[in-house]
């Protein structure tokens, strides 16, 4: 995309004016704007003309804090400061550089903020040898981007690999990792964008764009979640998953012949005692590949067939397209056609694309009248009982699904209403808002429940809205480590609920694959096995009892970690912060995790370390610093160390950090079955706190409580606390079960708010301890003798 550029730079800069925490330079060549809109973001604008930018920002929500801030003139320019950050701005030519109050730099501009070439700018920033680079959402590749190009432009690519590039989805924002200090910059502009991370220059990294707007924020940490979270304020807090869609979904694209083949699968599900929570259907159960239609020689009467679903506990999510069969009759058609809500072309024809109906027109979603327009259609699944949900697939917009035809049906003649190009500036939150369209069409048509959307497109933002997977993967070795890196950057772009299809999208799984692909797959936000026509089925019995029997129990794992991880989804909603996240999350400090992604945290507690290749009986695993307990087996191990352990194809190496405090439940089908008593594992080794979260797992405005349990180690032994319950939702009667483990006494007595009782212990090392679960305060002490 950028080879060299001219010097079209601000130039010199002339004067400042400062108004309400805003400093506008006029320079030489343009203008350049500094917000400081938060106690940690800095909002940056530079432009050749008067205004900084024509039109919304689609990622951006109303978020502006008022700070203190002070500035001076120096010899060299200007010196903005608040009590957390200093700018300092050159004049001979426009340049930017923020400090620490430690006086560390941030980062800074190299040798100057901006420079165009027509259209087309570029930010060059100076690099150093410490730095490491996450985020962009789903890009291909390792963690680390370091010495990587990358590129935003929406494209449907299912023959990607681990080097493709651009793919289904943009986010431009990315967090920078500088001697254990992180900050994030994200460059608000839906044209196509790049980011250069010293692939051409070793000294240099940059991001660009081929038209729209310099509006950049920066956002200080220096925690990693602090840059996450600092960015959610700005694009917004993910939406919080239904309890639900945390269980297992069991999905194909096939041909079917009836619903049978449907409830054939649901009955094995449930005869073979393997949890699910959703059936999905691909668009071979819509009428022609019509939208918002049902099959009628497959599906004679669709309410029918999701009641059987529903007596099995089973939720039905069916997958939407954009596009709109172009067909005479059709009522999605007509009502669209004559409210002119289909793209157009410059001489005013509809914009016809080729997708599975054949000749397509594509919603404009970019007028709300539309996105509400089609988000009605939604209350025609309400009406017949499918869940409160929606897979989204082919919206980047995808268009000719046949080979060869891509510059005959081009986008490239599509206009706005107002007559401008519409694909640089619309392509790329065509996602983005088809989701908002869906998400708010469910709102609506189901008042009492939460949404679920899983987009395969998105932009800066979607987050708000949906949930998002990996799109088409391959049945792979590779395609399974490559799930790893790329939802542990989603998770730090703020999009803490994605997945990839388990066992591979295209291709003849193996069993070993399979198997092995289940046990990273439990442990995905967002868990479904998915496969595509004319490949062999990997439903967990396709492969004879030892796979299906190593996928009963790890799907049957998921759900015992349930209540642990829904309450990570729910503060996911509130803070970004990813629910599965990079070693180097938890460990900022330590080098050694910055470019680790074959190994990964769920939450704070739990590492995970999976065998990622063919024949592997055995892997290398890195524990931090700490006491780390085999998660099995209860045996403690100190780190920082790398350890070689064997993992036979039945096992998945799994480690409990020390001070863990994990909710767990009993064996279920299905995410709303009663997990009866309320189990804690606490591990002893350092101090910790947990918030358990509870509600009916559905609801959108429905009651719902918290319990906040914290765990003090000193000398003498554990004193473990659980809080008062918080809120307005209130369980069935249960016991609470504490489970002490870790522990390293010959003998101890236990006191439950100053009481001495008894205690059973059921290992060596672990102690139980059971009491009613009241919502009271509770104080527990563990004293070694």
């Amino acid at each position: 995309m950028w080879i060299i550029m001219s010097r079209a730079t601000l130039g010199e800069v002339h004067g400042m004016i400062a108004s309400d925490g805003a400093f506008e330079f006029q320079c030489q060549n343009g203008k350049a704007r500094l917000r400081v809109i938060g106690p940690r973001i800095i909002q940056v604008q530079i432009t050749r003309g008067e205004r900084y930018r024509h039109g919304e920002s689609f990622a951006r929500i109303a978020y502006d804090e008022t700070v203190e801030v002070s500035n001076e003139e120096t010899d060299s320019g200007w010196l903005i400061m608040t009590d957390v950050f200093r700018i300092h701005i050159q004049s001979e030519e426009f340049r930017i550089s923020i400090y620490d109050m430690e006086g560390e730099e941030v980062c800074s501009s190299r040798e100057v903020a901006t420079r165009w070439e027509d259209d087309a700018f570029r930010c060059p920033m100076r690099m150093t040898e410490g730095e490491h680079f996450y985020g962009l959402g789903e890009k291909t590749g390792g963690l680390d981007k370091r010495g990587k190009h990358y590129e935003m432009w929406n494209v449907d690519d299912p023959h990607h690999d681990a080097g493709s590039d651009p793919l289904y989805q943009s986010v431009p924002f990315f967090i920078v990792l500088k001697y254990g200090k992180a900050h994030g910059i994200f460059l608000d502009n839906s044209h196509r964008t790049s980011f250069d991370f010293g692939q051409r220059d070793r000294e240099e990294y940059f991001f660009a764009a081929e038209g729209g707007p310099v509006d950049y924020y920066v956002i200080l940490g220096p925690r990693l979640s602090e840059v996450i979270e600092g960015y959610c304020q700005l694009t917004g807090y993910p939406h919080f998953v239904p309890r639900w869609a945390l269980g297992y979904q069991q999905s194909r694209w096939m041909e079917y012949e009836s619903e049978k083949d449907i409830l054939e699968v649901a009955q094995e599900l449930r005869s073979r005692e393997i949890p699910c929570d959703a059936v999905v259907l691909d668009i071979d159960y819509m009428d022609e590949y019509k939208i918002f239609t049902w099959d009628p020689e497959i599906f004679p009467n669709p309410k029918e067939f999701v009641d059987k679903l529903d007596s099995m506990n089973l939720r039905l999510m069916a997958i939407i397209d954009p596009g709109v069969k172009l067909e005479e009759g059709y009522d999605v058609y007509e009502e669209g056609l004559k409210n002119d809500y289909f793209l157009r072309e410059r001489d005013g024809d509809l914009y016809v694309g080729l997708v599975w109906p054949g000749e397509t027109v594509f919603p404009d979603f970019s007028r709300p009248e539309v996105r509400r327009w089609f988000g009605s259609f939604y209350e025609r699944f309400a009406e017949i009982g499918v869940s409160s949900s929606s897979w989204i697939d082919m919206n980047e917009p995808s268009n000719c699904i046949y080979p060869g035809l891509r510059e005959e049906y081009s986008m490239e003649g599509v206009v706005t209403p107002e007559g401008d190009p519409w694909e640089p500036r619309f392509r790329n939150v065509y996602g983005l808002l088809m989701s908002a369209a869906v998400y708010h069409g469910l709102r609506r048509a189901y008042p009492e429940e939460r949404p679920f959307v899983l987009t395969r497109s998105g932009f800066s933002g979607y987050q708000r809205y949906a949930s998002t997977w990996t799109g088409d993967n391959q049945s792979q070795w590779e395609y399974l480590w490559l799930s790893i890196p790329m939802l542990l950057n989603l998770g730090l772009s703020g999009i803490p609920f994605c997945g990839a299809d388990v066992g591979g999208f295209t291709g003849d799984v193996t069993a070993e694959l399979l198997a092995r692909w289940y046990q990273v797959g439990c442990f995905y936000p967002f868990f479904r096995n998915h496969s595509r026509i004319h490949t062999s089925r990997q439903e967990p019995w396709c492969f004879g009892e030892e796979v299906e029997g190593i996928a009963r129990e790890y799907i049957s794992l998921r759900y015992k970690l349930l209540r642990y991880l829904y309450s990570l989804a729910w503060r996911a909603s509130l803070t970004g912060e990813p629910i599965m996240r990079p070693l180097v999350f938890e460990f900022q400090d330590d080098s050694a995790t910055y470019g680790e992604d074959t190994q990964f945290m769920i939450g704070p507690f739990l590492l995970v370390a999976p065998v990622l290749e063919e024949s592997a009986g055995s892997r290398d695993i890195y524990l931090p610093a700490g006491v780390w307990y085999d998660f099995w087996t209860g045996e403690s191990i100190s780190g920082p160390r790398t350890l070689s352990i064997k993992a036979g194809l039945e096992k998945l190496p799994i480690y409990v950090r020390e001070g863990a405090i994990i909710p767990v439940g009993q064996p279920i089908q299905f995410a709303d079955e009663d997990q009866g008593d309320l189990s804690i594992w606490v591990y002893s080794g350092m101090s910790s706190c947990f918030e358990l979260y509870e509600d009916d797992g559905i609801s959108q405005e429905g009651s719902s409580a918290l319990t906040r349990m914290t765990l003090a180690v000193d000398d003498e032994g554990i004193i473990f606390d659980v809080n008062e319950r918080t809120g307005d939702w209130y369980p069935e009667p249960r016991k609470l079960v504490l489970s002490f483990r870790g522990l390293e006494f010959q003998s101890c007595e236990v006191t439950v708010d100053g009481s001495l009782i008894e205690r059973t212990s059921t290992s060596e090392g672990t102690i139980e301890v059971t009491i009613d679960d009241d919502g009271r305060p509770h104080h527990i002490e563990l004293r070694g003798k």
